[in-house]
């Protein structure tokens, strides 16, 4: 195979408040259906519409915890120099910085949908192909879809004391009861 230009990077940017397995599932997806060479994961630093969240550091964590075993995924900060929170400026930024890559934006498959809602969003769609991964509670019909995780469903039930680890990497689950974090 000849390639025609630099590395095809896919962009998996989140709260991962906690990361769960439907994020290493997606990042999983992304890497094997849309050939990509990485998968850069991008913990969110502030959420470009107030959303609360975990501190930084912790969730940093966690992700290094879910993502340790996956070669193609590489965790990155680079939403710490991304002060206003928008993808956009985070791309421009990751543009100048690695000319020559071609940037994937890796999402539900309402992402696409959703994109020109999104700040400068239709600059953003003219700079990344969306990489729509399937979930259940979506996209039910698709045979592929990944279950229906969120982070939220993990938060409720870890405070709820029910437990998550069916719903967790077993590292993030061992972390999370360590430090007695979202209870």
């Amino acid at each position: 195979m000849v390639r025609l230009s630099g590395p095809r990077i896919a962009l998996f940017g989140g709260a991962f408040d906690p990361p769960h397995l439907g994020h290493v599932l997606a990042a999983t997806w992304a890497h094997c259906t849309a050939e990509v060479d990485e998968v850069w994961i991008l913990p969110t630093a502030k959420h470009a519409y107030g959303k609360p969240m975990a501190p930084w550091a912790q969730r940093w964590e966690l992700c290094q915890a879910a993502f340790a075993g996956l070669g193609f995924a590489h965790l990155r900060d680079d939403e710490l120099r991304n002060p206003e929170g928008f993808t956009i400026t985070l791309l421009e930024r990751l543009r100048a910085a690695h000319p020559g890559h071609r940037w994937l934006l890796v999402g539900g498959t309402d992402t696409s949908r959703d994109l020109p809602n999104w700040h400068r969003g239709a600059e953003l769609a003219g700079l990344v192909e969306v990489i729509a991964v399937p979930r259940r509670g979506y996209d039910d019909m698709h045979p592929g879809a990944l279950p229906a995780i969120s982070s939220t469903l993990v938060r409720e039930r870890l405070r709820a004391g029910a437990g998550a680890g069916e719903l967790l990497p077993a590292r993030v689950g061992a972390l999370i009861a360590e430090r007695g974090w979202y209870r």
